[in-house]
């Protein structure tokens, strides 16, 4: 009989958000329901609105940080995760990020340590601090896990690492996968968080303005300043609409032909997967290492050179100018889903925490 196992769980926000962290959070937790291993989940900040209903529990611990500004904050989050796993007696920590592993430098002693991939391997270390230490962050986690073997390899060019310690745990996807689509028209469609630094959407206008034929519609929520700067951006173009956020995104997705990504940088693309369950042949720039896994280019949708608009055009394009090629590309979209189906990935969580026991 397998022992118990206490996980400690720490993302800055509570799961009850929409993010992507916050998702992954939700599926770490509902892989584990019916085992002998307990997640708790510890965070700092409540959504600014209930946006998932998620009961509170003697699991959930919210410590509250004392810094705001970005430097100290980080200190912060990285004290009170350590502080909490040392006095929890907990026999695994799952974070997020690896500035949050800081203070487990200093010592040897348990817990076992999880990093989760939440972001490009490019991107996994930032800054001076991180960059420096990074090869000891790496040598101190008991696992690391990434979206596909394409960051596996992103990873092990730029650093040593000790491949028992890698598993390959891609986002599940939460929606049930839908059949493949047999009309099309010229609706295009996007969801993601409202940044600009991120999202690219100058690149998305850019696009649309070569092709007048096309819709494209924004779902999505972000600052006040953010959405009001994609608003008045969008103003000028009568081919693209911001509608907000959406609770039901496999309702809104039935209603388009083609998703649309021209991020700059992405960890793997939450929407991507969910886009592409629902029979959605995607369009997006190549720039970050798990976009091959979720597209196949030609097959499925295409994988642009970054940050070719013409071709990217192009490419939408190509998709809806044949019924067959639409078709075809609808089918293998959803056959690909299969890859991130959810019970799937629950038991590639499953299986990691039972190697701890």
């Amino acid at each position: 009989m397998k022992k118990k196992l206490s996980v400690l769980s720490y993302h800055p926000n509570r799961c009850s958000g929409f993010g992507g962290i916050e998702n992954l959070v939700r599926s770490i937790k509902l892989s584990v329901k019916k085992s002998a291993i307990t997640v708790y989940e510890l965070y700092n900040r409540e959504p600014p609105v209930e946006e998932i209903e998620i009961e509170r529990t003697a699991l959930d611990i919210h410590k509250k940080l004392i810094f705001d500004s970005r430097f100290l904050a980080t200190f912060n989050k990285a004290w009170v995760f350590y502080w909490q796993a040392m006095r929890g007696k907990y026999d695994v920590v799952v974070t997020y990020h690896p500035a949050n592993l800081l203070f487990f430098l200093i010592t040897k002693r348990k817990p076992k340590i999880v990093l989760v991939q939440s972001n490009s391997v490019e991107k996994l270390f930032q800054g001076r601090l991180l960059k420096a230490l990074a090869q000891k962050i790496l040598d101190r986690v008991d696992a690391i896990t990434l979206y596909t073997s394409f960051d596996e390899i992103a990873l092990c060019q730029r650093f040593q690492i000790d491949s028992s310690k890698v598993f390959i745990i891609p986002r599940a996807c939460k929606l049930p996968s839908a059949e493949p689509r047999q009309t099309h028209n010229n609706t295009l469609v996007t969801i993601c968080r409202i940044s600009e630094n991120q999202k690219n959407f100058d690149a998305m206008i850019g696009i649309m303005a070569q092709a007048p034929e096309l819709t494209l519609d924004i779902y999505g929520a972000g600052s006040t300043e953010e959405v009001s700067a994609l608003e008045s951006k969008i103003s000028a173009h009568p081919n693209i609409k911001f509608l907000g956020k959406t609770n039901d995104v496999a309702e809104t997705l039935s209603k388009y032909s083609v998703f649309i990504m021209t991020s700059y940088y992405e960890g793997y693309g939450q929407s991507l997967i969910e886009a592409r369950s629902q029979g959605l042949p995607i369009v997006l720039f190549n720039t970050f290492d798990a976009a091959q896994s979720v597209v196949a280019h030609e097959k499925n949708g295409f994988l642009i050179e970054p940050f070719d608009q013409t071709s990217f055009r192009d490419g939408i394009r190509k998709i809806l100018a044949d019924e067959s090629v639409y078709q075809r590309m609808s089918k293998e979209s959803v056959a690909l889903a299969a890859t991130t189906d959810s019970q799937s990935i629950q038991e590639k969580w499953l299986t990691l925490f039972t190697s701890f026991q």
